[in-house]
């Protein structure tokens, strides 16, 4: 019985409990009640089972009260820190990172305590390039706990070991700089293999081998298009280091020096440096420690189980962070491994993978059947993970992989040697990386051909998430009630099947008229109309932790379409605007319609404009009254009546299929309100977008009077500014029309017919 597996499982499983459900406060009241029950079955249960039972209650036990424990020393201290304004030392934990509007840094804060509190700190105008791992800091901030934003606990953050923000940062002194040392050589490492990247690789590959080699994404993931491809295809897992990449790692080290006993201990630091100089995510720990207990197993005369491993490493990376158990990265790392030790011998044998036989037919069907077995086991446990978490599931996955992941492994092997040599002479690194180079053009440009169906990734809206769950608990039933294997192949075509039905329906259906959905992105607006073959999308931001443009992209994708006739902004506020750039470089965009821009504030006018310059977007300046056809449906852009804030510039829109009138009006003031009702002869509208997500300056009485809504939709999420007023929704309730919000239906889609 694997004793380590029922006692480590258990104790996740209590983390768990204790991050998303159960308040610290009752962690040790908990772990008490898990102790007992587990003595309590120790004593009653069959001896077959009866010590399952007892590790599973020590595990729960120590689970909560790890989890209680490591909450009251670091997070005590961090309490400490919140409210108000404070000036801290710190200790520069990592290099900075620039953006367009500042730059964060992760420091290693003071907090009076034992222990040092990890913290991202946001500096806006105090110049942070020169700083580096180590330095010694003063700097003054509001701080706020890592894992509550805006009232929403968020656990991306504590999942990684920060438990504080540090906002406003400024007053920024530099105390000492004593460079790198033992501690931190892995980030100067990290950073100086890099920089041989960047001087080893062309353009247009050095971002791919960057996250290859490294796992950091920063900058693939502004080439949204790429980033989207991989994403589609199913393959997105190539560029965040893994345990695949490990066993290439392992495995070219091994083939290289054989598998003597002075290679395996050799071969172990190398893989420890790699771990290190990955920024220990937890994908590559899992990794590293189960490859360390295989590579081990054999020196020291016992067998390598692969579960065991797999629950030790996950007790190592809890030990160090309980909160590490709601890490996306841990879970789908833990779950895709999971699916390979226990679905993938089976699914091979199934598939043909046991075929003896040296001739090409033979060894063809042993890698296919290693390919898609592999694929699916992993696929097995991340696809309800991944639906949960991203709200959509690759469908050509099995297939990309099997096309695509054969080219990784010359594509890493070769990278990590390119980057070596030129440590030692550039010249050879760079000769080098032209084959690398090869291989990841190749991974690339497949990634761009297998994303382009529409179908290749289902965004699971509506039916197509009933048709999910169906889908997999029917595969699920073949496996757990032993069916015949041919039934696998009935059920992958019921899901196919299903899944072109229901969006050849959704398509196939489109009447006269148009369909208009005011998506959830929290606090920002963004609209997709579509109407025929037409779609055109108005406003695409929020000031939440959504992305708006991957939102919409995503709806579109889903409605079977990848282009857009029209983006539509409003005005250059980020909440309204702040995810065009996104969807500018995701889906092929026609025209971008805009009010002229003032290169003031923010900048973002500046960067949306130069988005669609790179996307070759036609641009549009809306300075008089502007019809735009959509299928059967009329867009009236009505241009902006005021020119002193970003609101009053604003732009508002009408659309009209000749039956069903929409009114959307951005931010637009009560007074800049009036003015359009007064100057233009706006009709009798079926459904008004409240302006400016419901405040009381906006969704005035005379606006209401001229244009009569039955419908008022309001767009708006967590936010500080009290959106929607109390005003406005007695307005609205005042003259019998219904109110929709965001914030409390979800998706709102209005449809004429």
């Amino acid at each position: 019985m694997r004793k380590l597996c029922w006692f480590s499982f258990s104790f996740a499983l209590a983390a768990l409990f204790c991050i998303y459900l159960l308040p610290v406060r009752f962690t040790l009241l908990c772990g008490t009640a898990a102790l007992g029950l587990g003595l309590i079955l120790y004593a009653a249960l069959p001896e077959r089972i009866r010590r399952a039972a007892l590790l599973t209650g020590l595990g729960l036990a120590a689970g909560f009260a790890w989890f209680f424990g490591y909450d009251a020393v670091l997070f005590s201290q961090a309490r400490g820190l919140e409210g108000g304004e404070r000036q801290v030392s710190a200790v520069v934990w990592d290099f900075p990172v620039e953006t367009d509007y500042g730059s964060w840094v992760d420091v290693k804060v003071d907090a009076g305590g034992p222990f040092s509190v990890l913290t991202r700190a946001y500096f806006f105008d105090d110049p942070t390039e020169d700083l580096r791992p180590g330095d010694k800091i003063t700097f003054s901030a509001s701080f706020g706990r890592a894992d509550s934003v805006e009232e929403r606990r968020i656990t991306s953050y504590t999942s990684k070991g920060y438990l504080l923000f540090a906002r406003n940062a400024g007053d920024l002194q530099l105390l000492s700089s004593p460079g790198m040392t033992f501690t931190n050589f892995h980030r100067y490492l990290r950073r100086a293999i890099q920089d041989r990247i960047h001087a080893a690789y062309p353009e247009d590959t050095a971002p791919f081998m960057r996250a290859l080699l490294t796992g950091d994404r920063t900058e693939i993931n502004e080439d949204v298009k790429t980033a989207s491809d991989l994403e589609r295809a199913g393959i997105s897992h190539i560029i965040a280091v893994s345990g695949m990449h490990v066993s290439i790692l392992a495995g070219f080290l091994l083939t290289l020096f054989g598998k003597r006993r002075w290679a395996v201990l050799t071969t172990l630091p190398v893989l420890a440096v790699f771990m290190a100089v990955s920024g220990f995510s937890a994908s590559v720990v899992r990794a590293v420690i189960m490859q360390t207990f295989i590579l081990l197993a054999p020196l020291i005369y016992r067998e390598a189980d692969s579960l065991t491993a797999l629950a030790f490493a996950l007790l190592v990376l809890l030990l160090f962070n309980p909160y590490a158990a709601a890490g996306v990265s841990l879970q789908l790392s833990f779950a895709a491994t999971l699916g390979i030790i226990l679905l993938t011998p089976r699914l091979n044998g199934a598939l043909g993978g046991k075929r003896k036989g040296k001739d090409l037919p033979a060894r063809a069907v042993r890698f296919v059947a290693g390919s898609l077995s592999t694929t699916l086991g992993a696929l097995a446990f991340t696809l309800p993970i991944s639906a949960f978490y991203f709200g959509c599931v690759s469908l050509i996955a099995p297939l990309s992989n099997l096309l695509i992941l054969w080219a990784v492994t010359p594509a890493f092997v070769l990278g990590a040697l390119s980057v070596g040599t030129a440590f030692l002479w550039l010249p050879l690194g760079r000769f080098l990386a032209v084959y690398a180079s090869w291989c990841a053009r190749f991974i690339l440009f497949a990634a761009d051909r297998l994303a382009s169906p529409f179908l290749a990734c289902v965004t699971l809206d509506g039916a197509a998430l009933w048709w999910f769950v169906a889908v997999y608990v029917a595969t699920a039933a073949v496996f757990l009630l032993k069916m015949p294997a041919r039934r696998l192949l009935y059920v992958g075509s019921l899901a196919v099947i299903s899944l072109c039905g229901i969006f050849l329906i959704r398509n196939l259906s489109a009447a006269p008229g148009y369909t208009m959905t005011v998506l959830d992105v929290g606090q920002g607006e963004c609209i997709v109309v579509s109407s025929g073959d037409g779609t055109a999308v108005i406003d695409c931001g929020t000031s939440g932790w959504e992305d708006a443009g991957e939102l919409a992209e995503r709806y579109i994708r889903a409605l079977g379409r990848g282009h857009v006739d029209a983006l539509i902004l409003t005005h250059y506020h980020a909440d309204h605007a702040n995810g065009a750039e996104r969807l500018l470089a995701a889906l092929d965009v026609s025209a971008l319609i805009v009010p002229e821009p003032r290169f003031e504030e923010s900048g973002l006018d500046e960067a949306v404009l130069a988005a669609a310059d790179r996307a070759g977007c036609q641009v549009l300046f809306v300075t008089e009254v502007t019809g735009l056809a959509l299928g059967e449906t009329q867009i009236t852009l009505y241009p902006p009546m005021g020119m002193e804030t970003e609101n009053e510039r604003g732009i508002a829109a009408l659309v009209d299929d000749g039956e069903f009138e929409t009114l959307v009006l951005g931010d637009m003031p009560g007074y800049i309100e009036r003015q359009l009702a007064a100057r233009y002869d706006l009709p009798d509208i079926e459904c008004l977008v409240a302006a400016h997500h419901g405040s009381r300056t906006s969704t005035t009485d005379n606006l209401l009077d001229a244009v009569t809504p039955e419908v008022a939709v309001i767009s708006v999420g967590e936010n500080s500014y009290g959106h929607p007023t109390q005003e406005v929704l007695d307005r609205l309730t005042a003259r019998g029309i219904e109110i929709l919000r965001t914030d409390q239906n979800g998706n709102i889609t209005i449809t004429s017919r």
